[in-house]
């Protein structure tokens, strides 16, 4: 009943969702002609930490077998409190809506990389 490995995340697939992803942010920073600093700090700080957590958790999953639950909660739990302290640092240097907006909507960008990456 289905093919073998169906719904694993491939990490091939996510990476080139990711260089997409980039340089879709990139063509569009500079083609704007008076960027949203703010925006574009949240945007790329989410897209570093989101890609650099998946790398991590990529790397630990090859190396442990794909049922490894601890190493797959702790990488999670990592990234979740990695992102939240990026998040309430920047807010707390005196960052505002723009930063916000830009991180959320690249960490909601990365998990529809990640949905498709299956």
């Amino acid at each position: 009943m289905g093919e073998e490995g169906e719904g694993l995340l491939k990490p091939k697939k996510y990476y080139i969702g990711a260089f997409f992803l980039l340089l879709v942010c990139w063509i569009c920073y500079g083609s704007l002609p008076e960027p949203i600093s703010g925006f574009w700090k949240g945007m790329f700080l989410s897209l570093l930490l989101s890609f650099g957590f998946y790398s991590l958790r990529f790397y630990i999953l090859s190396k442990l077998p794909k049922e490894d639950f601890s190493a797959q909660l702790g990488t999670t739990v990592l990234s979740l409190l990695t992102q939240t302290a990026g998040l309430l640092l920047f807010i707390w240097m005196g960052e505002r809506e723009g930063f916000i907006l830009g991180f959320f909507i690249a960490h909601f960008a990365n998990i529809l990389i990640l949905v498709f990456a299956r």
